[in-house]
Order: structure tokens, then C-alpha cells, then sequence
């Protein structure tokens, strides 16, 4: 969880292990995104992400892929409600793979604009 921001972006490794001959085995990854109010059990529901390997940012070496969107909806059939900018590797399960540095700049990857508001 990310304190008052709209955009936050985490820098997280997550090691699935998968027995596959190629990328097309493997499964979908399904990501769930939740608002966090601090209250507990307050949790909100915004949106889901499903990710095949065939639709994803993958690198089969040693290169960090760069980022691809993919677009998170309530309803599979519904709109859009959002984004998340995420890339996969698919290595060897003796793989050391590097994680990104939490001071890289991601700015080019993640465009934001300013907004003024009045009520």
C-alpha cells in the first residue's frame, strides 16, 4: 500500500514456478486491485488485471523487458477502469534475475499530467 497517491508504483519481484516447454503453457496472471482505506476490513474492489504470456512484456535473458499496459476492468466484458503497467520474465529455475532499483526512473514509462481543479 501506497499513502495518498493515484498512481503508485511498487517495486516488487514475485517468483512463480511453472514446469512449461514454452511460454504458451503457462497460465494467465490475474491481478485483483484494491483501494486500501486504512479502516479495518475496508478494502474496495476497483478492478482486475488477467495477463497471458503471449499478450505480456516478456524477456526470455537477462535484459529487464521494458513495462507494457494492460487494461484492469470489473467486468471482463465491461469498460476500461484503469491500467497497470507491468513486465514478466521467464527464466530457469536456477536464475538470479535482477530487480529494478527502487531510485530508477520510471517517469518516461508512467506519463502524468497536472490538473486544476474548482469547485
Amino acid at each position: 500500500m501506497i499513502e495518498d497517491n493515484c498512481n503508485p508504483i511498487f517495486y516488487e519481484t514475485i517468483d512463480l514456478t511453472f514446469e512449461a516447454e514454452d511460454r504458451s503453457e503457462i497460465p494467465p496472471v490475474v491481478m485483483d486491485i484494491y483501494d486500501s482505506d486504512g479502516l479495518l476490513d475496508s478494502d474496495d474492489y476497483i478492478s482486475r488485471c488477467m495477463i497471458t504470456m503471449d499478450d505480456a512484456a516478456v524477456s526470455e535473458n537477462e535484459k529487464v523487458p521494458k513495462p507494457k499496459w494492460h487494461d484492469c476492468r470489473i467486468d471482463p466484458k465491461g469498460p476500461k477502469e484503469g491500467e497497470l503497467l507491468v513486465a514478466f520474465s521467464v527464466v530457469d529455475m536456477d536464475f538470479n534475475f535482477p530487480c529494478l532499483a527502487k531510485d530508477q526512473n520510471l517517469s518516461k514509462e508512467v506519463p502524468t499530467a497536472e490538473y486544476n481543479i474548482s469547485c
